[in-house]
């Protein structure tokens, strides 16, 4: 592992891998339903800008968490899964 020294504890990647995960889920999956609220009336360009926007953050995010270790990567994406059941709970299902 190429972390520094208190990244390398794996405590502290599952934890802080997870946190991240679910705090960049919670906003990339917000930005998914505002995505489909502005296609939804007509505002492609905006759409696909906020698009843009939260595909690359996401990218940046798993990029940083591969750079920690996979371990933070696998709790990031666990995270992440959390914060799009949440989300899916709160905002309902499709019909």
């Amino acid at each position: 592992m190429t972390a520094s020294a208190p990244l390398s504890s794996l405590a502290l990647q599952l934890c802080g891998g997870g946190l991240v995960g679910a705090i960049v889920g919670y906003g990339y999956f917000t930005a998914l339903w505002w995505n489909v609220l502005l296609i939804d009336r007509g505002a492609t360009a905006r759409a696909l800008l906020l698009l843009a926007a939260r595909v690359t953050a996401l990218v940046l995010t798993l990029f940083i968490l591969v750079r920690v270790g996979a371990l933070a990567l696998l709790a990031g994406a666990a995270g992440l899964l959390a914060a799009r059941r949440i989300l899916v709970r709160r905002l309902g299902r499709p019909s």
